[in-house]
């Protein structure tokens, strides 16, 4: 598979390029994967055009070439995904499509199974919330290849923050793409950020133990009488990056979240948490 590289096109397969922004960070990692999908000489979607940069805008248009963009796809409403859309849909006179029922730009709504198809690329928009209550993913019929954004990742697992964020509808996405998976129906997973991924199924099926890992270690912690979310994090992320305390904090509420849905703990005050009786 080709490597990651910044600013420039990089064919990953017949229907497939790929240009990674130069927009590195805590939560874009290496930058903002966009996507150009579809046949060498016919039209083309893009996804995700990243955000608002005249570098990036001019190797997105360098990779679309001068195919007709059939639409503009976002899977989330997350600003590292979409502000130059708007762009890319005025210079190719494309409509911008996305999940959320108000984006902050003109654009037409897509439902969850609902399929779109540019000569020979089919795309079926997957509404897999639990990162984002909006977010998508995108499976190429063709390819038997899922474009993830943020909800698997190669180099990280994702953010989860409430309120938008939802533990146990991303763990719940997770499981449909498993079982989307079974019998060989994903053959490879393209990123939001960082290299795509083979074999599919071993990742997803990683981070699933992971997310599963955390919150029974919020159970043993609440179970000791570790009761507040700052206690908690230093006790779970002990062996993690001080500087990443605060975006852990975020995920570990989306887990006692979860947890008191599902009615193993209560929080007895806010920020405080206590084992259901």
């Amino acid at each position: 598979m080709a490597g990651l590289v910044k600013g420039t096109p990089v064919r990953l397969s017949d229907r497939v390029l790929r240009v990674t922004q130069d927009n590195p960070g805590m939560f874009t990692g290496p930058g903002t994967n966009t996507w150009v999908i579809g046949s060498a000489s016919g039209p083309v979607f893009v996804l995700d055009p990243g955000e608002e940069d005249d570098r990036h805008f001019d190797a997105v248009t360098a990779a679309v070439g001068d195919r007709q963009v059939e639409a503009v796809l976002i899977s989330h409403l997350h600003r590292d995904h979409w502000p130059l859309a708007p762009r890319v849909a005025e210079r190719y006179g494309a409509e911008i499509l996305a999940f959320s029922e108000q984006p902050p730009f003109a654009a037409g709504r897509l439902t969850d199974g609902e399929r779109l198809s540019a000569e020979g690329a089919t795309m079926v928009a997957l509404h897999t919330p639990g990162h984002a209550s909006d977010h998508l993913c995108f499976l190429l019929e063709e390819e038997r290849a899922v474009f993830t954004a943020d909800l698997v990742m190669g180099w990280s697992t994702s953010i989860i923050a409430p309120p938008d964020g939802n533990l146990n509808q991303y763990m719940a996405s997770l499981e449909r793409l498993i079982e989307l998976g079974k019998g060989g129906g994903i053959e490879v997973l393209h990123p939001g950020h960082g290299e795509s991924i083979r074999p599919p199924l071993d990742r997803i099926h990683e981070i699933h133990r992971h997310r599963q890992q955390r919150t029974d270690q919020a159970l043993e912690a609440i179970a000791a009488d570790v009761a507040t979310i700052p206690e908690m994090v230093a006790r779970i992320y002990a062996d993690v990056d001080p500087k990443l305390h605060g975006p852990a904090a975020f995920s570990l509420r989306a887990h006692l979240d979860a947890l008191v849905e599902e009615g193993k703990v209560v929080e007895t005050e806010p920020g405080r948490y206590a084992p259901a009786a």
